[in-house]
């Protein structure tokens, strides 16, 4: 068994490409078929592409836009969350006032 080795790469891969990738080494792994240096080298690879994925849905969940209202025609007033840091519930408390 060869298992890819594309750590390096997982960073410019698209969370749908890492996600997909991961899976198929949690199966590799799952297998029992590999020795343990390719074990190894496969669990370094999930833990990397672990942390990418994380990452990216973390860059994802600051992009996520929030109704923080509605303007004078009831048209909604989305709001970033990159451009406030505050919580979800610290801006619901400022809604209601």
């Amino acid at each position: 068994m060869n298992p890819k080795n594309p750590a390096s790469e997982s960073k410019e891969r698209s969370f749908e490409e890492s996600f997909g990738r991961l899976e198929e080494v949690v199966r590799l792994l799952e297998s029992g078929q590999s020795t343990l240096s390719e074990s190894l080298q496969l669990y370094e690879e999930g833990v990397s592409l672990l942390k990418t994925c994380h990452g990216q849905l973390q860059n994802a969940r600051r992009k996520v836009e929030i109704l923080s209202g509605f303007d004078e025609n009831g048209n909604p007033i989305m709001e970033s969350l990159e451009e406030d840091e505050r919580s979800i519930e610290e801006k619901s408390e400022t809604r209601g006032r």
